[in-house]
This record gives C-alpha cells, structure tokens and sequence, in this order.
C-alpha cells in the first residue's frame, strides 16, 4: 500500500484537541520531527506512517498537516517482571493540522509531546464553553470540580439529565469549575472538555479530508465567537491570567489527591521511590501525602535582591515553594523531585512533576474573590456579594462568653457536662425542647451531640479554643460537619453500632462517668426508632449546628466589611479562609438540604 492509500485508508473522529499558537505562522519541520520523536520514544522499527508537512487546500486556505503511526511495546499490568513473549503490541497516532494560527491535534496512546507544548496553548475556557451554545441547546452531561479550599467539600461530581438547564439550580454552581460538558443541538451532541480544549461531535468516523474540514469549521467559530452570557455563565467565572499575575498574592494551598488516589486505585502506580545520589528507598507514598491533606498556608519572603517569593509553610517539606510565571503557577521542591512515581507502564514521573501536571492543588489569595485551580484563575462572582446572607448563619449567644472549655471537667461521680463548657452550653439551649437527645462524641461520632426534635434533626458539632478569627481551628470544625453530613439520612446497617453506642456511659480520658449518652429520652432503642421515623417524613427539616467560642459575630463583621471595602487587616487572610469556608459548608449543607447554623459569641 503506498503512503498516500494509506492516509486515504485513515479514519477519524471528528475528536479533537484545539490551541492557539503562542507566535502566528506555519510550525516548523524540525519542531514537527521533534514531536514525533517524543511521541514515539517507545516504537518498534520503522515508522508505519510518517508524514511532515503535507500542504491542503481549502475553500478559502492553506493549511498543512503532519501524521506519525508506530507500534510498541507494553509489559502487561497483571504480571510484575517482564517475562518474553509476555507483552501487549499496541498502535499509537498522532495527526497534526496546522491552521497559522491555530492547531489541531487528535492522538491515541501519545504521551509526550513537550516541545510543541511550548509553542500553543489551550483555547480560553470561555471561548471553548461558548462554541456550541444558542437558545435551542440542551445540557445533557456536566462534570465539575469544586474551588472550594475546604479538605472535606466534594471535590467532584457529575449530572445528567435531558436537559439539566430546566431542574438545576443556579445556586452553589459559581464555586464550581466545568470541566466536562456534554451538548445537545436539535440531536447533534458534542462533549467539551474545558481544561484540555477537547472537542469531540458524536458520529461516525470518517476520513483525513473530512477531518481537516470540521477542524476548519471549528476554528472559523473560534475566531468568530461571540462574547455572551449563557447557562454555563452561573459556574465560576475564569480571568486572563496574564493581567492579573502582577497582584497575585498566594496565601494557602489545598493539594488534591484525587487523581493520585484514582491512579492507585486502578492499580496504574506500581511503586514509590526516594531517590538520592546512589540511595534508594520505596516509600509509602499516601501516608507522606496525608499530611498535606489539609489547607496549608503560604507565607511571602523577600530575597536580598528585594525580589517576593512565596514558600508553602509545612515541615513535611521545607523547600516547598510556590513559582508564579508568565502562563500558569507551579509547585517547586527539590526533595519532592526526588520522590519518583513509577507507573504500570513503566514509565516514570516526580511527584512534584505530578502534581503539576495534572494541577491538582487549588490556590487562593489576598484578593478574596480568586481561586487558582485547573490551569485556571478564576473568580468567584458572589462571594463578597453573599457575605450578608452568609452573616445570617451566625447566631450570637452572651453565655458562649463564659465557657473556659469545650466539655469541662468530668469525674467517675459527673452525670452532666458542666455549665462553663461549650457541651454544658449545648444541652442548657437546646436540649429543653428535643423529643431525644444524644451525646455522639467519641469513637466514629456523627456529631457531638445529636437533637431528635418534632419535626428535625439537629447535628451538633462543639469547639472551643483560646485563639481568635484562626482559619485553621474552623477548619477542623467546618471538616468534621462536611464529612457528617450524610449521617443524617444514615443506612440501616449503622443502627446497631449506635444503639450499642448510645446504651454506654460517657467515657473521657479513660474516666468513666456516669452521663448518660442518651442525655433526654427513654432509651437508646427508641431514640433509634424516632430518628427513623423522623426519615419518612417528607418535610423533614436537617439542621447542622457549630458551636464555637473562637469567633464573635460583631468582630468578624466588621472584618468581612474591611474585605469588601479592599481595606489592610492584621487578620486579613486569616478572614478570607474563614469566608471560603463558611461558603463551603453552606453549600455542602445546602446539596443534603440541610440548614445551617454558626453559634458564636455576640
């Protein structure tokens, strides 16, 4: 078969990744050979299709384009050792249409490609969300990723539906990042992949010329888009980051582990390694990362030369740093670059270059409103604006004045919390008017203390702590509401646990007391049997409840209205974290249709 039968034998998916070119023109034959020999580092042989450069005339343009086809190699994922004759043969591709501007790519089993990713980047994410939008077209599919800075909010989550414009609800959808989208225009579906600007219409495949052809029709709608305001607008808004880079001031830091996770989960990381000169070590690689599973701050220095540099604040690592540059921000470690990731495929990779390549860590700054998170800032249009109605979640109460612990002192004779401590606070105000009421703490807890009331269900969940306006004491607090919340709609096989639970004294610092856990009401069983009952009812209402001594509502209002006026504060980043995180469990809350409720000192 001769070369050209055998890009006339070529079929392709209108599936495609699209980018502006950082400088305009055609690329260059070396650049081109570089590629392809980074694609296919791996190949067997000779290439089984080599193309570079071929010119193709359009209606109304010129445009070249480059294929590479090779074969490899691959040990199979279920043995250890490479064994001969044991080993997957497996085709790889690469085709590259060069429109001047812009370039299409579509590839399969390519990893590589690092020369020309210094030369493109991926279409604006508004640009690439807007592409395919009118007033006809329905949203079938939406993947997201929250913004959010709080270790225990979802961090993913999909939804589908005919059309999920006409039963989603806009609230909650701007601290959410789109990241998969899939459209339906009168029966033409294409799914959109906004971080990595991949287009792909659904249908059958088709050939090399059809092919360039869609991706022509695709770039003419990038350089004609039209700039408005639709449906995906509700989500969070992304910035041109290379305006706003100059007053970037990074003030935390929330590594995701999620992908990392997913990869051990399907079995593609195969081991950890220290590296070090001659020395080797395999290291346990989730249990080093676990200690960076919560918001971490990050503090600015001057170097002599009076330039800023900004280093993450973590003994763990102490040379961990954070590098704004011109298009994106990145993490920086050397010990971390020691610490190798080798994967099913043999291939291998830091975690630090992990990290960044995948981006999985979300930033937040001085500036309120912004968010770094997927390649991204992005800019939450309703976070300064909602801080009235997340100020209406504070509840004050005088007595909190007063408490000098979070349970007191308790002895082998005590059989009730003491008044001067936030669990004594709690049952004092709210355990009066509950059907049962119930001490959780301890052990695999729901909540502190748990209200069974005529008609709700109240989780309660107490700290006390001498400081004042600390991000991280409410995160703890925040975290351990969000992991909770599913146990208020608890599965049937939990019940026997809490029953047994429920049935014994409470127990702390290994005195046993003689407080009942079950604190009003007749019993643990019944007190199982009303908590069920209070599930069927179809209004049921859900109340989640924090109790703390560390904030008073006055002081943080008049923080939060030096925020919105742009004013200096000494506890200025400590207040932004402490505003992202009250939005976060108002819409974690909001998602299990649950109230919220900060009880605070007045």
């Amino acid at each position: 078969m001769t070369r050209e039968e055998q890009i006339g034998n070529l079929v392709l998916n209108e599936n495609a990744y699209f980018y502006n070119k950082i400088k305009a023109g055609f690329l260059p034959e070396t650049l081109i050979k570089t590629t392809f020999r980074e694609a296919s580092y791996e190949k067997m042989g000779r290439y089984l299709l080599k193309v570079v450069k071929n010119k193709h005339r359009l209606a109304n343009k010129d445009i070249e384009y480059s294929i590479c086809v090779f074969k490899y190699r691959k040990k199979p994922t279920f043995i250890n050792e490479e064994i001969q004759e044991w080993e997957e043969i497996k085709l790889a591709y690469i085709v590259i249409v060069d429109f001047d501007e812009y370039v299409a790519i579509s590839k399969r089993n390519i990893s590589g490609t690092k020369e020309l990713d210094k030369r493109i980047l991926s279409i604006d994410y508004k640009t690439i969300s807007s592409l395919f939008i009118d007033d006809t077209t329905t949203f079938e599919k939406f993947s997201m990723n929250n913004m959010n800075i709080s270790d225990n909010a979802i961090r993913q989550k999909s939804m589908e539906a005919i059309d999920l414009k006409e039963n989603v609800s806009t609230l909650g959808l701007h601290s959410y990042i789109l990241s998969n989208v899939r459209l339906n225009n009168d029966g033409g579906k294409v799914s959109l992949s906004l971080n990595s600007s991949r287009i792909n219409k659904f249908g059958k495949k088709n050939n090399l010329d059809f092919f360039i052809s869609w991706a022509d029709v695709i770039v003419d709608k990038i350089e004609n888009i039209n700039d408005t305001e639709n449906f995906l607008s509700s989500f969070a808004t992304p910035l041109d980051f290379d305006s706003e880079r100059q007053s970037l001031k990074p003030i935390a830091i929330l590594l995701i582990l999620t992908k990392l996770n997913a990869d051990y989960e399907a079995n593609r990381i195969e081991s950890t390694t220290l590296v070090f000169n001659e020395y080797k070590r395999d290291i346990d690689l989730l249990s080093i990362l676990d200690s960076f599973s919560r918001l971490i701050e990050i503090r600015e220095f001057v170097s002599a030369h009076g330039n800023s540099y900004f280093k993450v604040n973590t003994k763990i690592v102490n040379d961990l740093s954070i590098s704004i540059n011109s298009k994106s921000i990145t993490l920086r470690s050397q010990k971390l670059k020691n610490l190798i990731i080798k994967f099913s495929d043999e291939t291998k990779i830091s975690i630090i270059d992990y990290f960044n390549k995948y981006n999985s860590f979300i930033i937040n700054f001085d500036r309120v409103e912004l968010v770094y998170s997927h390649r991204k800032l992005f800019r939450d249009n309703k976070l300064l604006g909602n801080i009235d109605a997340f100020l209406s979640v504070f509840r004050p109460f005088k007595e909190l004045k007063e408490v000098s612990s979070e349970k007191g002192m308790v002895e082998a004779e005590s059989t009730y919390f003491s008044r001067e401590s936030i669990f004594g606070f709690v049952e004092d105000n709210f355990l009066e008017e509950s059907r049962f009421f119930l001490c959780d703490d301890l052990g695999k807890e729901w909540a502190d203390h748990i209200g069974l009331y005529e008609d709700s269900i109240s989780f309660f969940h107490s700290k006390y702590k001498d400081s004042k306006f600390s991000a991280s004491d409410f995160q703890d607090i925040v975290g351990q509401a969000q992991k909770n919340l599913g146990n208020l709609s608890p599965s049937e096989y939990q019940w026997q646990m809490k029953v047994n639970f429920w049935n014994n004294y409470y127990v702390l610092d290994h005195v046993s007391t003689q407080i009942n856990r079950v604190r009003k009401g007749e019993s643990a069983e019944a007190a199982m049997e009303y908590f069920k009952q209070l599930q069927s009812f179809p209004n049921l209402k859900k109340k989640v409840y924090l109790v703390i001594n560390f904030i008073s509502k006055a002081d943080l209002a008049d923080r939060l209205e030096l925020l919105k006026e742009g004013k200096t504060f000494k506890e200025r980043n400590e207040v932004i974290q402490i505003l992202w995180f009250i939005s976060s469990l108002v819409l974690s809350c909001n998602e299990v249709n649950a109230e919220t409720y900060i009880i605070c000192k007045p």
